[in-house]
């Protein structure tokens, strides 16, 4: 019983220290251009649409925030920019639960935040998963609503590297 204790204490430091190390620069190898398409669960039909969506990557002038820019070529009035920013754990207002790179320099950033989905804006559980290899990177919207189990997958960005 106590090699497990120490085990489970060990794993768990694991995982926080890695979350506690985790910077904007980690993000670097994101920055640039990415094209590809936005594909969302409509919750009114209960069927997936897709659409053109690129979205621009930078960082701040002094490296301390993560810009990312939101085109739709086919919904230009949709277009959005953000810009995020790290602290105690955060990656904005949500909680960072997994941050690893990979050894090709790619990424893979979970966060989790408790919000509100769906039409009718219930309380839910709201999972981002960011994945960066080589030249393509996608970013998933999982939602969980409160009183289930059940994962639903709400959207999911599918980018390619621009080689302007």
């Amino acid at each position: 019983m106590k090699k497990l204790m120490v085990a489970t204490l060990f794993i768990l430091f694991c995982i926080s220290s890695s979350a506690q190390s985790f910077q904007i620069k980690d993000l670097s190898n994101s920055v640039g251009n990415w094209k590809g398409n936005l594909t969302y669960l409509d919750y009114t039909s209960g069927k997936p649409y897709t659409m053109s969506a690129n979205i621009k990557i930078s960082l701040t002038e002094n490296k301390s925030g993560y810009i990312m820019g939101y085109e739709y070529p086919n919904e230009p009035h949709a277009n959005s920019k953000d810009t995020t920013y790290i602290a105690d754990k955060l990656f904005g207002k949500d909680k960072i639960v997994e941050f690893k790179i990979t050894e090709d320099g790619g990424f893979t950033l979970v966060t989790e935040i408790l919000g509100e989905d769906g039409n009718n804006h219930r309380k839910a559980n709201l999972r981002h998963t960011y994945i960066l290899n080589f030249n393509t990177y996608s970013i998933t919207k999982d939602v969980k609503f409160e009183g289930t189990d059940k994962w639903i997958k709400r959207n999911e960005y599918i980018l390619n590297r621009a080689h302007n």
